[in-house]
């Protein structure tokens, strides 16, 4: 098996038994780097030549990190001109864990502008394709980390999500993500300029090639002293797929029937429900108000007006994303507190539903993976998108089609392992949000070790590139 192929979780142990040599892991990294980037674009900035590390559990274990995240000695370019030259001289505290552990950042990854859309490419370093076909999006925004790790370029990569940015493009490029438990990590070194971080939602989490590698991750981003050490008994698993007025692609239902059923004969205790009184719907309202609220406080009140005037189309054009986003831009506090109301009771439904020991499994997007697609409008990375993506034949807007089912879970705050479940028509991967209790993520990510060992494996063909 050559280097990149392994784990992170069998390349650190070779490393601990010096079987590799951190250096030569890097080096042979960066080489692929080479070979590999100029077809898929996934890597924007890497270093020059293998580097010193600290003593750790981690042993040199080279890493990258999506371009939104600051990291001292690295540019920070947010995928925008505007910020092409920004420096960090400070590096995020989960990056900083990950590197007095012992893991070395040898690039950083591509992002669409200020992680602003669901595809990715920027006009900085243009798009990155799909490992399993360029012809296709990655999803967005952490879609460079996410193909890095599914062709071989990366062992771990560690992006961000607001509303979908790790799990979109883990679930198109057939890799595991680990969206923590709201608050479970510090999230400063995300922000454009060194603004203040987000009150609610956006978050760091890994990318990984398997639920160990996961737990490797996890181990160390997290702190030591806010470990789950409770015993694992394998959870109650519920799955479904309705989100309540958008209909999912035939494809990933199928996907999720298989799984099912393999799981069920491998005598998993599982069954097909939802919460009973969670409104998705009312969920996305409370999500898109929220986030409206408190993106739109970083612009001064006359460019939030001017947004919301042009944005008049689009927000008709989706009524179940950029509609309540603009919502959010009207500064309305009333409407905010309400939206938080509201998010804790809708948290707190999930909460019941899981109980003591429950996980539940739903889509990532209402559509497979599809074919690059341009802006039909770009203001500065605020982009729309006129034409829809289909749905078993009929036309979904593109925003709605991809954050209907993501949006709610960000908004209740819960952990999140993405996992791969199966192939579509077209032979692109197919993921599912396994959500699990608050604080659960070490139980989460054991879990998705027992389910997908039930599954079939599919490996994206570039890895076996040498």
């Amino acid at each position: 098996m050559l280097i990149h192929q392994h784990s992170a979780v069998k390349t650190v142990d070779a490393l601990k038994t010096n079987t590799l040599n951190s250096k030569h892991v890097q080096q042979n990294q960066l080489d692929r780097i080479n070979q590999l980037n100029p077809e898929i674009n996934a890597i924007v900035g890497q270093i020059d030549r293998p580097r010193d590390y600290a003593i750790g559990d981690l042993a040199g274990l080279p890493i990258t990190a999506k371009d939104q995240i600051h990291i001292e000695g690295f540019a920070c370019t947010f995928g925008s001109e505007a910020h092409k030259e920004f420096h960090p001289t400070s590096t995020a505290p989960v990056i900083e864990r990950l590197q007095h552990a012992g893991a070395v950042v040898i690039g950083k990854t591509n992002l669409p502008p200020f992680a602003m859309d669901f595809q990715c490419s920027n006009p900085l370093f243009g798009t990155t394709n799909n490992p399993w076909n360029l012809g296709y999006t990655t999803g967005g925004s952490s879609g460079g980390g996410a193909a890095a790790v599914a062709a071989g370029l990366s062992f771990l990569d560690i992006g961000t999500d607001l509303s979908g940015s790790l799990r979109i493009p883990a679930s198109f490029c057939g890799v595991f993500s680990l969206l923590p438990t709201e608050d479970a990590l510090p999230n400063e070194g995300m922000m454009a300029n060194g603004a203040a971080p987000l009150k609610h939602f956006a978050r760091m989490g890994p990318i990984a090639r398997t639920p160990e590698d996961l737990k490797l991750a996890w181990q160390h981003m997290n702190d030591p002293r806010e470990c789950d050490e409770d015993k694992f008994v394998m959870p109650r698993i519920n799955w479904s797929v309705d989100c309540a007025g958008i209909d999912v692609c035939d494809a990933i239902a199928r996907c999720f029937t298989s799984a099912s059923v393999k799981w069920a004969k491998a005598g998993f205790n599982i069954s097909q429900r939802q919460p009973d009184g969670f409104n998705f719907s009312q969920a996305r309202r409370a999500f898109g108000e929220i986030m409206g609220f408190e993106t739109g406080a970083l612009m001064p009140a006359h460019v939030r007006l001017i947004a919301r005037i042009f944005g008049r189309s689009s927000a008709g054009r989706s009524p179940e994303f950029l509609a309540n986003v603009m919502l959010g831009y009207r500064h309305n506090e009333r409407r905010y507190v309400a939206a938080l109301a509201e998010k804790r009771r809708l948290s707190a439904t999930v909460d019941a539903f899981l109980g003591k020991n429950g996980v539940w499994l739903l889509p990532v997007t209402a559509a497979s993976a599809f074919k690059h697609m341009k802006p039909t409008s770009d203001r500065n990375g605020v982009r729309d998108y006129a034409d829809p993506l289909f749905i078993n034949g009929q036309p979904v807007n593109y925003f709605d089609a991809l954050t209907s089912f993501v949006t709610p879970i960000s908004l209740t705050g819960h952990p999140v392992v993405t996992l791969p479940l199966g192939l579509d028509e077209n032979g692109l991967p197919v993921g599912a949000q396994m959500v699990g209790r608050k604080g659960s993520e070490k139980q989460l990510i054991q879990t998705a070790c027992a389910l997908y060992g039930s599954l079939e494996k599919v490996e994206c063909s570039y890895l076996q590139n040498q």
